[in-house]
């Protein structure tokens, strides 16, 4: 255990599991949304649209490498809601803790976008002369949240999240069984970064990859409050605010039973496997016995 610098800290030491799963969860989201909106903030405020999208993914992949090394020691570092709901689905994770790590997940993308806004705040102001928008040439809404291409549908936004949350949660599970390949905690985290740079590079042209509820909820909550009005929510009469909300859920909870079914369930048992080592020791035995007969 750390030394504490200054003895009058103790007494703010928390100790109680859940408050410090929420300070993790919560920590942690909010380094994600630090990095992924920052790089989108950078770009769009430039004049320059979402040029760099090499960029911004692979920013984004370092702040979930981030986000999740903040908090798997003490939380698991979700930093997804989609992935905790999948957790527990599968009965990985109780549900008892589900309010409040989706709590600290949404607040933690919530005050991420408020330090966004009020640090480009000047750049904001210089780009669109403070007629907020969330698309078009001066649009800045979808720095914050995601928003679809004119030609693409509704319904295609939704089996858009359900796939690519969908491989998410898949990857994730296979990245953390403990029966598969054995990634270090470390490594998980590189890993699971990366995995989530390349599948927003992969899936990202539909709109924009939302994979994560408090990466596009709680930061279309933030621009709704912030100057935006109703535009974040009403945009296309309303339609299509819920799909970063409901479609990573259900395609993480996909996923999850996907790589459940697909692979973990065959695991062989543990019982079963140290009766079939037992046995094998047997046969070697017996046959090394048989050899020592013959030879003498």
């Amino acid at each position: 255990m750390a030394k504490v610098p200054y003895r009058w800290l103790r007494r703010f030491k928390v100790k109680n599991q859940a408050v410090r799963e929420f300070l993790a969860e919560f920590f942690g989201t909010f380094i994600l949304i630090l990095f992924l909106d920052a790089a989108l903030a950078q770009t769009v405020l430039d004049g320059r649209g979402v040029s760099d999208v090499f960029g911004v993914v692979f920013v984004s992949g370092v702040g979930v490498m981030m986000g999740i090394s903040t908090s798997m020691g003490v939380s698991g570092g979700h930093i997804n809601p989609a992935v905790t709901t999948a957790f527990a689905s599968l009965g990985k994770f109780p549900w008892k803790k589900v309010p409040h790590y989706l709590a600290a997940q949404h607040l933690g993308g919530f005050v991420a976008s408020a330090v966004i806004y009020f640090n480009y705040i000047d750049a904001l102001n210089w780009f669109d002369g403070g007629n907020r928008t969330v698309v078009g040439p001066t649009g800045t809404g979808y720095i914050w949240a995601t928003y679809p291409k004119d030609h693409v549908s509704i319904a295609n936004c939704f089996l858009d999240q359900i796939v690519g949350t969908g491989i998410v949660m898949f990857s994730i599970l296979a990245v953390v069984d403990e029966r598969n390949i054995k990634f270090p905690l470390w490594g998980a985290a590189i890993v699971i970064g990366f995995m989530i740079g390349s599948v927003a590079m992969a899936y990202g042209t539909n709109c924009m990859a939302a994979l994560n509820p408090a990466r596009d909820f709680a930061t279309r909550i933030f621009t709704a409050v912030a100057g935006w009005g109703s535009a974040p929510f009403s945009y296309r009469n309303y339609n299509y605010w819920w799909i970063g909300l409901v479609g990573p859920h259900l395609g993480a909870i996909v996923g999850g039973w996907l790589y459940y079914l697909g692979v973990e369930l065959h695991w062989p048992d543990e019982e079963d496997g140290a009766t079939e080592k037992e046995l094998k020791e047997l046969i070697d035995n017996d046959d090394n016995v048989k050899k020592g007969k013959t030879a003498v």
